[in-house]
């Protein structure tokens, strides 16, 4: 998901942006400190998958930022006091972040916000990609693959009935892929959530593949999870 940072308060984005740095599904395309009201429409909101805005702008700000996000994409209202609060939910914030907060809060402010973009068609139509194989392309639907593997500058997408190695970082392979589907849970597995078999201890299953589950990624993927 491509996200936008607009705030005013300097220290507040970098709270935000650390607790971004440690989540693998967004990409912060942009970050805008005090904007005036020619900045924000320069943006191609159809690329954005997801707003972060100060609490600030939509109390002191002349233009009012909801009117040109509204129905866009999710936003979400970030401050370290409370009392935007109420305006924002009417505006139509979808969650309100007051910080330092934790990471556990921010990642079910991230649940929420990924929920409200696939209900409004913000995550991508494709069902599947095409990768290069003996100066072919070969379709591979997003159904079949069911983990996908770092192999120093490769990459293995093991599919239900073969396996693919390609010249792709995943950072690129993941942007590819489906958000509400693919998840990284280590720094060399991306996993197909639709595919996992169990969950032991620190390790995911699929089919006979135990994937561990890295510690940077632990929480993001358990809130991913609807635990009983």
């Amino acid at each position: 998901m491509n996200a936008i940072i607009i705030g005013s308060s300097k220290s507040e984005i970098e709270i935000l942006k650390t607790y971004l740095e440690k989540v693998s599904l967004i990409t912060v395309v942009a970050v805008l400190e005090n904007p005036d009201d020619t900045d924000v429409p320069a943006f191609n909101r159809e690329d954005i998958s997801l707003f972060f805005i100060g609490a600030e702008l939509v109390g002191e700000k002349s233009f009012d930022v909801f009117d040109f996000f509204e129905g866009s994409a999710p936003v979400i209202v970030f401050s370290k006091e409370e009392k935007y609060a109420i305006k924002s939910f009417d505006a139509g914030a979808i969650d309100y972040m007051v910080l330092p907060g934790t990471l556990d809060r921010f990642l079910r402010a991230l649940k929420r916000a990924e929920r409200v973009a696939i209900s409004i068609g913000i995550q991508t139509e494709n069902k599947d990609m095409y990768v290069r194989s003996n100066a072919k392309s070969l379709r591979v639907p997003f159904d079949s693959v069911l983990y996908i593997e770092a192999m120093a500058d490769y990459v293995i997408i093991q599919t239900e009935d073969c396996k693919y190695i390609v010249h792709y970082t995943m950072k690129g392979i993941q942007d590819k892929l489906p958000a509400d589907r693919f998840v990284r849970v280590h720094r060399s597995y991306i996993v197909n959530m639709d595919k996992i078999h169990a969950i032991d201890n620190q390790e995911v299953i699929i089919k006979e593949k135990r994937i561990p589950i890295g510690a940077s990624n632990k929480d993001y993927f358990f809130s991913r999870l609807n635990l009983i």
